[in-house]
C-alpha cells in the first residue's frame, strides 16, 4: 500500500508542477502583436517628413535644396526653337499581306502590331507611301521619306 500511495503523491507532485509552470507561464494577459499606444488616430496633425525618403541623401554641402514638382525646365533661347524635330518614329515591318489587289502591311509600333496599307497613317503625321514585299516607305511630316526593310528570316 506504500508503494501505491507513494506513486499517488508523485503523480499529484506531478500534475501541481505541471499546472504551477502553465500559470507562470501566462502571467496574465498575453501580449497583443500591435502596440495600439503607438497608433495614431485622431491625435492631432502629423509632422511633415523630416526629408524625402526618394532622394539621395545630400553631402556635407549643406542644407538640401527641394524643389516643388513640376514640368521640366526648358531652354531658352534660339536652341529652343532651332531645328523641326527630325524623323522620330520607331517601327519595324514584320511582313506583309496580299489582299483583292493590294500589299497590306504588318508593323509592329510601341509593343503594337498594325495593318497599314499605302495612304494611311502609322503615327500623327507620318503616312505611308509605298509598300513591298521587301520594305515600307514612311513619309515624316516634315516631308523627309524613310525606308524600313523587312525584319525577320524568312524569305
Amino acid at each position: 500500500m506504500a508503494s501505491r500511495t507513494g506513486r499517488l503523491a508523485a503523480i499529484l507532485l506531478a500534475f501541481a508542477g505541471a499546472l504551477a509552470l502553465s500559470a507562470g507561464q501566462e502571467g496574465g494577459a498575453a501580449k497583443p502583436l500591435v502596440r495600439k499606444d503607438l497608433l495614431v488616430f485622431g491625435k492631432g496633425e502629423i509632422a511633415p517628413p523630416l526629408r524625402d525618403i526618394f532622394r539621395p541623401k545630400a553631402s556635407g554641402a549643406g542644407p538640401a535644396v527641394f524643389r516643388p514638382a513640376g514640368p521640366s525646365a526648358k531652354p531658352a533661347g534660339p536652341l529652343a526653337a532651332a531645328a523641326p524635330p527630325s524623323f522620330d518614329l520607331n517601327v519595324s515591318y514584320i511582313g506583309s499581306v496580299k489582299s483583292g489587289g493590294r500589299t497590306i502591311a504588318l508593323v509592329l509600333r510601341g509593343g503594337q502590331t498594325l495593318s497599314v496599307k499605302e495612304g494611311d497613317e502609322v503615327g500623327p503625321g507620318y503616312k505611308v507611301i509605298s509598300v513591298t514585299a521587301e520594305s515600307i516607305v514612311i513619309q515624316g511630316p516634315t516631308g523627309e521619306t524613310r525606308t524600313f526593310p523587312r525584319q525577320g528570316d524568312r524569305p
